[in-house]
C-alpha cells in the first residue's frame, strides 16, 4: 500500500475543503493504527520542517467549514428586525404573518441580543438558547425584506433581475438556516465547533485519529493545537497571515518549523481579550507594512486581533504567507480570484473591500454585491441614504462647461 496520498494535504491545486475531505476519507479506510501512523508520517514530517508545502498542510488540517458562526455573523446586528420595528412604530403594517412577530419585540431591548450574538461570533462560544430564540424573528423579517425586493423589482429590467435573483436565493437560504439552527437548539442537537477533520471523520474516528497522533513524534502537539482550533475557528487565510507575521518578525525564532510557529501564535493568544500583545523590535520599513496589515505598533509593543488583520496586505496572490522583513510589499494579489474564492466568508470580503486597490478592480464590487448578502445590504443602505446619481449641476459635465467658459479661445 502506498502512503504518498497523505501529501495531498499539500496539493494546492485542490481546494482546501476538498483536500480535508479526501484526507479524512483515506484515514477512515485505514483500520490498523500502525498503518495510520505510516500514512500520516509524511505530512507530519512536512510540518516539522520549513518547506513551503508545510503551510498547505496546516491549512488542510486546520480547515474550518461552514458553521453556526457563519450564520450568526450575517445577522448578528439584527438589522432586519430593527428596521421593521422602527417602521412598525410609525404605523406601517406588513401583514398577518409579520406584524405579530414585530409587535412581540416592540418593548424588547434588542441591544442585549446583539451584544450576545457579537460575543458568540468573536469568541466561538455558542450562545444560550434564550439568545438563539431571536433568530426565527430575524428570519421572518428577512423573508419580508426578500418578498419586498421581489415584488418591487422591475421585471423588464433584465440587468436588475440578474443581480437580484442570486441575492434573493442567498437570503432565502439564510432564513431557512436560521430556522433550522433554532430548531436544532430546541431539540438538543450539539453545535460543536466545526473543524473540518472533525466534521468529515465524525466523533469516533476523530478520537481514534487523536490517539494515533499522540503516539507519533510531534503528534501530541499537533493534536492539542487541533483542539484549540476547534474553539478558535480561524480561517485558513488568518493562519497564513499569522505565518506572515512569524516569518517577518522571526518569531518564535528564525527559520522556525511550521508546527512550532503555529504553536507559538495559538498559545500566545490572550483567551480573555482574543488579542495578541507582544514585545518585538520592528524595523521602520516593516512597521509601515504591518500597520497597513492591521497591526497596532506602539514602540516595541505590537497588538492585534484576528478581526483587525487586513488579509490582502499580508498574503500573496494565492492567499499564502509572505516574508515582509525586507520592507517590500507582497506582489499584487489576484483580487477577483481572492474575492470569488472567499465570497461566502463575510469577514474576508469586508477586509477586501476595505482596500481601495481591490475596490478599483473593474466589475469586482458588482460581483460582490451579486454574491454576498452583507455587501448587498451595505450598498442598499448607502443608496437609500443618498441619490445614486449626482445632480447635473454637480456633475462632471457642468464642471467642463464652466471650465470651457473660463478658458480663453
Amino acid at each position: 500500500m502506498s502512503f504518498e496520498p497523505s501529501l495531498l494535504a499539500a496539493d494546492t491545486t485542490i481546494q482546501e475543503p476538498d483536500r480535508c475531505e479526501k484526507l479524512s476519507e483515506f484515514l477512515r479506510n485505514i483500520e490498523l493504527p500502525e498503518r495510520r501512523k505510516m500514512f500520516l508520517t509524511p505530512a507530519l514530517a512536512t510540518l516539522s520542517g520549513v518547506e513551503p508545502s508545510g503551510e498547505a498542510v496546516v491549512r488542510t488540517l486546520f480547515h474550518v467549514g461552514t458553521t453556526w458562526r457563519n450564520h450568526l455573523m450575517r445577522v448578528r446586528d439584527l438589522r432586519n428586525l430593527h428596521k421593521l420595528r422602527f417602521r412598525r412604530a410609525r404605523g406601517e403594517s406588513f401583514g398577518d404573518m409579520v406584524d405579530p412577530v414585530v409587535d412581540s419585540v416592540m418593548e424588547c431591548d434588542l441591544g442585549v441580543y446583539v451584544e450576545a450574538l457579537n460575543r458568540a461570533v468573536e469568541t466561538g462560544i455558542f450562545p444560550d438558547p434564550a439568545v438563539i430564540s431571536i433568530l426565527p424573528l430575524e428570519a421572518t423579517c428577512l423573508r419580508e425584506r426578500t418578498r419586498h425586493l421581489a415584488d418591487t423589482a422591475d421585471p423588464y429590467n433584465m440587468k436588475l433581475i440578474a443581480r437580484l435573483l442570486p441575492l434573493l436565493r442567498i437570503q432565502d437560504e439564510l432564513s431557512d438556516r436560521l430556522d433550522v439552527l433554532h430548531r436544532e437548539v430546541t431539540t438538543g442537537v450539539s453545535q460543536a465547533p466545526d473543524l473540518g477533520l472533525y466534521k468529515f471523520l465524525g466523533d469516533k474516528e476523530y478520537g481514534a485519529f487523536g490517539k494515533v497522533l499522540a503516539e507519533m513524534p510531534n503528534g501530541h502537539e499537533l493534536r492539542d493545537l487541533l483542539e484549540m482550533q476547534r474553539k478558535l475557528q480561524f480561517d485558513p487565510a488568518v493562519l497564513s497571515a499569522l505565518f506572515t507575521l512569524g516569518r517577518s518578525l522571526r518569531l518564535p525564532r528564525p527559520e522556525a518549523p511550521w508546527l512550532e510557529m503555529l504553536s507559538f501564535w495559538l498559545r500566545s493568544l490572550d483567551p480573555a481579550t482574543q488579542r495578541w500583545t507582544l514585545r518585538c523590535p520592528v524595523h521602520v520599513s516593516l512597521a509601515k507594512l504591518l500597520v497597513r496589515g492591521g497591526v497596532r505598533i506602539e514602540g516595541p509593543v505590537l497588538s492585534f486581533a484576528a478581526s483587525d488583520l487586513v488579509l490582502p496586505a499580508l498574503l500573496d496572490a494565492n492567499t499564502a504567507s509572505v516574508d515582509l522583513s525586507a520592507g517590500r510589499k507582497p506582489p499584487p494579489p489576484d483580487w477577483k480570484g481572492l474575492v470569488l474564492s472567499n465570497i461566502t466568508r463575510d469577514t474576508l470580503i469586508t477586509s477586501f473591500l476595505a482596500n481601495h486597490k481591490c475596490v478599483r478592480v473593474p466589475g469586482l464590487v458588482e460581483c460582490v454585491v451579486v454574491n454576498s448578502p452583507v455587501a448587498a445590504d451595505f450598498v442598499s443602505d448607502r443608496h437609500q441614504a443618498r441619490p445614486l446619481h449626482r445632480p447635473p449641476e454637480q456633475g462632471r459635465s457642468s464642471r467642463l462647461v464652466e471650465k470651457s467658459q473660463q478658458d480663453p479661445p
